[in-house]
């Protein structure tokens, strides 16, 4: 098995690789790719996760959270980017604001404004209408993180400024997900909600249970789904090879199930244990991770990988990866655009995205699976901010 100082050796001198001239802040998110604000939070992402970042000198720490200030629209609260390239300017800013939160969580610093845009939830209603509007209740593509967007920015609002009714609405959330919930412990009533989509699209509030270390109702049918996703290479994914967001959402949704409860926790860490090898094949030469090295470029491609589709007992998901992955060659299959700079990524280029995910994907394995040889990876930084990369070391008594 990979060494950890190994893997934290090279993929810091990768990331070194990508860091821009102007600023010690600045990042390219590939090789030939430009530099944002996005790319700037995930190599402070990936620096903090191997605990570079708090080798940072007083003076390197002051220019990292000035650049990452600079951002903040003073008028209204949020973070935005010099130039969006997703079409949905809302999701980008708010996606945005919520890495520059947990960017200066990292930093020990906070946002030089209010966040005045969460007026717009001022009232548990407010709150509610929202995640209706956004089709949250139905599971409608990408609803997931608009969800756990608007409770990320509630809830750190609330911890900075503890107004009751920002908790109002923190709880108003609960509730909508709590009588939303599908039989299978997702959001929305077709079929593909109750499977791996759903666990795709419903990860996102789960994060938040989490954070808050409430009780999630129908746990084990979440976890049922999770383990009965995993194709025979040990991924999470509808395309063969893995993704790094269908990994990471199942990975960390079993992961911190360990810390909850006993439920089926022989079966778990043998799936995470094959999830680790599978998640290390995606290293690439030049230190960076990839989001899959399974090409669909034709159709001798897409049939060469029926195996992987067929890998589990379920016709939903036989159905749901078959379609995937077609719908991948279709469209090109080989570029992924994210809306995050302006440069495509390819599936096997390494990338501040893929690489951050799948590093913490690794940790969060060895924090959860009792294996010696994963020791090293457990000497990491998670995030203390909600969101993505928060993880919570230590498990709850089970009953």
């Amino acid at each position: 098995m990979l060494e950890f100082e190994e893997l934290r050796n090279t993929v810091l001198s990768w990331l070194d690789s990508l860091k821009g001239q102007e600023s010690c802040a600045k990042y390219k998110f590939h090789a030939n790719a430009d530099e944002t604000i996005f790319c700037t939070c995930f190599a402070l992402f990936i620096l903090d996760l191997f605990k570079a970042a708090a080798e940072f000198s007083d003076d390197q720490r002051k220019r990292w959270i000035s650049y990452i200030q600079d951002f903040q629209n003073e008028e209204y609260g949020y973070f935005e980017p010099e130039q969006y390239y997703h079409q949905d300017k809302e999701r980008n800013r708010h996606q945005l604001t919520c890495f520059c939160l947990s960017a200066l969580k990292i930093l020990d610093a906070e946002p030089k404004f209010p966040l005045k845009f969460i007026e717009q939830w001022k009232r548990p209603e407010d709150v509610k209408k929202y995640l209706y509007d956004k089709g949250c209740h139905q599971g409608r593509p990408g609803s997931g993180n608009k969800a756990m967007f608007q409770a990320i920015l509630l809830t750190c609002e609330y911890e900075r400024t503890r107004r009751k009714d920002l908790l109002d609405g923190i709880n108003a959330w609960f509730d909508f997900h709590n009588e939303k919930q599908n039989r299978n412990g997702f959001w929305g009533s077709d079929l593909r909600s109750h499977y791996l989509y759903g666990l795709q699209n419903g990860f996102h509030q789960l994060v938040i249970y989490f954070y808050w270390d409430n009780v999630i109702p129908k746990l084990n049918k979440i976890i049922d789904v999770a383990l009965m996703s995993q194709d025979r290479r040990g991924f999470f994914a509808p395309t063969p090879g893995g993704e790094a967001c269908h990994d990471y959402d199942a990975i960390h949704l079993l992961a911190m199930a360990r810390r909850v409860t006993d439920y089926r926790e022989d079966q778990i860490e043998a799936c995470l244990s094959r999830a680790f090898e599978a998640l290390l094949s995606l290293r690439n030469s030049d230190g960076g991770f990839c989001q899959s090295k399974a090409e669909l470029t034709g159709l001798m491609d897409f049939f060469r990988y029926v195996p992987v589709y067929f890998s589990t007992r379920s016709p939903c998901l036989w159905y749901y990866r078959s379609r995937a992955s077609l719908a991948a060659l279709l469209k090109g299959g080989n570029l992924l655009r994210t809306g995050w700079t302006r440069e495509p990524r390819a599936w096997g280029q390494s990338n501040l995205w893929d690489t951050w995910f799948r590093c913490l994907a690794l940790a969060e394995i060895a924090q959860a699976v009792d294996d010696s040889r994963m020791q090293g990876f457990r000497d990491v930084s998670f995030h203390k901010a909600p969101g993505l990369g928060y993880f919570r070391r230590q498990a709850r008594p089970t009953t």
